[in-house]
Order: C-alpha cells, then structure tokens, then sequence
C-alpha cells in the first residue's frame, strides 16, 4: 500500500492535467477569432464612453446627457471606461440617423430591479429592447425582450445580474425577422418580420422616449461600448463583437 504522502502528489497532477484538458476542449468549442473593427463595414458610430460621449468614428453627434453623468469601471476592468445609471433621472440621448437596416451592439452591467427596464429606445417607441425581472428566492435574475409598437418578443432563457453581457441587435429587415445575440449567441428566433419605420431618430439609452413611467422602471446598471451599425453583420463578426471585448 502506497503511503498517503506520495498518493496526494499524483492525485492533484491528475487534476491539474484534467483540468487542462476542459480549459483546450473550452478554447476548441468558442475559438476567439479577432477581426478588426474596421473591416467591420457599414458601423456608422462607437461609443466607447472612455470619459466622453463622443462618436469615435466621428460621423454621429455627441449623445447627450440627462442627470448625473458618472463613469465607472468597464467589462475590462479598466477606470472610468462605462457609463453609470443609477435607474431614476440618468439616461443618454441622442440622434443616430434613420436606416432601413439598423443593428446595435452593446454592452451591460445591469442591477437587480423588480419590474422591467428599458435598455434602449429608438424612433420615440417604435422599437425597444430592455429587461423583464423575474422574481426568485434564491438568484435574481431577468429576459431579454425586443418590442415594436405593441408586438413584444421575450426570450425565455434566463440571465444573471450582477455581470457584464453583450447584446447585438438587428432592426428594420422586412424580409426577415430580427435576430437578437446574447453573449454571441442567439436564443431563439422571431416569428415574424419587424418593419422600422421611425417616425424620427431619435435614440435614448436607459430608459423609455415617453414620461409615463408607470408600467416600467428606469434601466439601472452600467453601459459600455455602444455601436451602431447600417448593415446586419454576419455570425463571425458578432462573435467577434463579443470575444473581442473580453480580456
């Protein structure tokens, strides 16, 4: 019978290589393939919120801010990279331009809330997306939900507060329904095909266009890298989008 001394040694090298092993079947599954954001074509506008609300491309006009502006650390863990809404008056604003396709790509820390919250509006109400909460005893946490006039789709998978995400959003294909990543996947699908006709373009992120707020509440949470895109992208580059921002 070996001695328990020399027993322990072999055991966590035994670990240790297996865990190796889950780390490179990880890397084999999700290869993170890095493509530069500019021969991502047809991105009209970035928004890095570095301590500043301007279009890094220089094409769309600074957002504006409403209440108390406040950075704090973003997905990278870097100093005063996002953008901080503390869910009662903080909210940007702005105007992207009208396309008939239109994609946004973000990124968010959302807080813990007990209703819904509107992550982004655009066209004063024609298309929002934002969070239902979902209420549980043990780990809060929310649906990702897109809505057009009065036609909303939720997904059903649930996701966690407390934790960065990327969202990737399509909007205004009227051949196809649009498509909706989280975390570089897509959930599910749409059933129908959404038409964007917004009646301006104007763009507000972290809460709803109109001042009623009482069927919904303020997004509380954290913002990072917005872009704005006039074309859809293809699954390589949202994948991209989402492995590309992670360190």
């Amino acid at each position: 019978m070996y001695p328990v001394k020399k027993i322990i040694p072999v055991l966590l090298c035994l670990v240790l290589m297996n865990a190796s092993c889950v780390n490179d079947n990880q890397n084999d599954l999700f290869p993170r393939v890095i493509i530069p954001d500019s021969l991502i074509q047809g991105q009209v506008a970035f928004f890095e919120f570095d301590s500043s609300l301007y279009d890094k491309l220089g094409n769309v006009d600074p957002l504006k801010f409403r209440g108390n502006l406040k950075y704090s650390r973003d997905h990278n863990r870097k100093d005063n990279g996002a953008v901080s809404l503390d869910g009662l008056h903080d909210y940007l604003s702005g105007f992207i331009g009208k396309y008939d396709s239109l994609a946004i790509s973000l990124w968010f820390l959302p807080m813990p809330n007990n209703k819904r919250a509107i992550l982004f509006d655009y066209g004063v109400g024609q298309f929002a997306a934002g969070l239902d909460a979902i209420t549980s005893a043990t780990v809060p946490a929310f649906e990702m939900y897109i809505e057009q006039d009065t036609a909303r789709w939720t997904w059903s998978g649930k996701v966690d507060y407390f934790y960065w995400h990327h969202l990737y959003i399509e909007l205004g294909d009227t051949s196809k329904p649009p498509r909706l990543y989280v975390d570089g996947y897509m959930p599910d699908t749409v059933s129908r095909p959404w038409k964007l006709n917004p009646v301006n373009d104007l763009f507000y992120l972290g809460r709803p266009s109109h001042t009623d707020f009482m069927d919904t509440l303020l997004y509380r949470g954290y913002i990072d890298e917005l872009k704005i895109f006039n074309k859809f992208l293809t699954d390589e580059e949202i994948l991209n989008l989402y492995w590309g921002g992670r360190e």
